[in-house]
């Protein structure tokens, strides 16, 4: 169910975050960016997993993003870790998420998931089913990656 591929991207994404480093000279716009980002990943990787293990044990599957996306908690998250701690925290959080993903029978991925997100700005984007499947698909091919490139470009800005 692309958990090769999830872990794919994720090793990317770390790759990208581990060259950023906590003693990067970045300009403070980046360096918040390069945070959010981090920070952002952490926390919506946690509410992916509880999906998962939604899916794993055949309840209703909702996603609602809000706490990945909401400020306080993100610069929470910002305050109480270094760097170096938000990308370890987005590594183990990927590898559970993976680890799930890898125990739900190829079956079971065209579950649905009801989506509830929200923009940065917490304005709310009109519900949506997707199928489990899809939503991992998208996280490996577009989300984690989209992010990684963020990282790598925010790594070259001074």
């Amino acid at each position: 169910m692309n958990a090769t591929r999830l872990d794919a991207a994720y090793r990317d994404l770390l790759a990208a975050a581990e060259a950023i480093g906590d003693t990067a000279t970045l300009a403070a716009p980046a360096r918040s960016a390069a945070d959010w980002t981090l920070s952002h990943l952490a926390l919506s990787d946690r509410i992916l997993a509880a999906a998962a293990r939604d899916v794993l044990a055949g309840l209703p599957v909702t996603v609602d993003n809000r706490e990945a996306m909401d400020d306080t908690a993100v610069n929470s998250l910002v305050a109480s870790t270094t760097h170096a701690q938000r990308v370890d925290l987005v590594r183990r959080n990927a590898t559970d998420l993976s680890t799930v993903i890898k125990a739900i029978p190829d079956d079971d991925a065209a579950t649905p998931v009801r989506l509830r997100l929200v923009t940065r700005e917490g304005e709310p984007l009109p519900d949506r089913q997707v199928s489990f499947g899809e939503l991992i698909r998208l996280r490996a091919t577009e989300h984690v990656p989209g992010h990684a490139a963020r990282l790598r470009t925010l790594a070259t800005t001074e």
